[in-house]
């Protein structure tokens, strides 16, 4: 019981750390297009919007399935 708790730390904290690491690619791409300001600019940003949204809702859904199986595996202490 103890691994498949670690497992589900482990897996919360890497699928959140991936997903803020993927929002954060994609706000450096608009940032970047909005600094630029040409059409060639903008089309990147689309892309890297359309391509980055299925893996940050597969991310989104791994983190919420790991902290789901961190609180469902976790002990009450007392004390």
């Amino acid at each position: 019981m103890r691994s498949l708790t670690r497992v589900c730390r482990v897996g919360t904290v890497l699928s959140a750390t991936a997903l803020l690491l993927v929002v954060a690619l994609v706000g450096l791409v608009a940032f970047v297009a909005e600094m630029h300001a040409t059409w060639t600019w903008y089309f990147r940003m689309e892309r890297t919007i359309s391509a980055a949204t299925p893996v940050a809702m597969w991310l989104l859904g791994s983190s919420l399935v790991f902290l789901f199986g961190t609180v469902a595996t976790a002990r009450y202490e007392n004390g």
